[in-house]
């Protein structure tokens, strides 16, 4: 083999190795795809309610000293929807896990597991009352709406 050859299959290996090691930081296959929308809300044509819960999880900016965080745009609808919000939300091998404010009319905590299907957990609320929710990953309730 030409010494040519061997000095670009060589950088070529150097390149190779360079671009794994610089993505190494990106997910892993055991670790879950935390972003994404999960929604289980849907109109209820019968009683003309719309009813459930779902959860956009983005990336947010980041904060001096940690990694960019991941935020999620919660809303809940019984009857009616109520307003979203933001929630911090921590995601990753030991599951997902976001806490309600007070302001969202929910106060309480979620705790979770996140797979390619969507998420599935307890929500539990301040005076310890449980409800086990499942949210599919899909679009959004309001991406399937038909605007007029």
């Amino acid at each position: 083999m030409s010494r040519r050859i061997r000095s670009l299959l060589l950088t070529l290996l150097l390149v190779m190795a360079f671009c794994s090691s610089v993505f190494a930081g990106e997910k892993t296959d055991d670790e879950p795809d935390c972003l994404g929308t999960f929604s289980n809300m849907y109109f209820h044509q019968e009683a003309g309610d719309l009813l459930g819960e779902e959860i956009k999880i983005v990336i947010g900016e980041q904060r001096k000293g940690d990694a960019a965080p991941l935020i999620g745009i919660f809303q809940q609808a019984m009857g009616a929807p109520l307003n979203p919000v933001l929630v911090d939300v921590r995601c990753g091998k030991d599951g997902v896990e976001f806490a309600l404010p007070e302001s969202s009319g929910a106060e309480g905590i979620f705790r979770g597991t996140i797979t390619k299907k969507g998420i599935h957990g307890v929500f539990t609320n301040t005076k310890g009352a449980r409800d086990e929710i499942d949210l599919p990953r899909r679009a959004s309730y309001w991406d399937k709406r038909v605007v007029r």
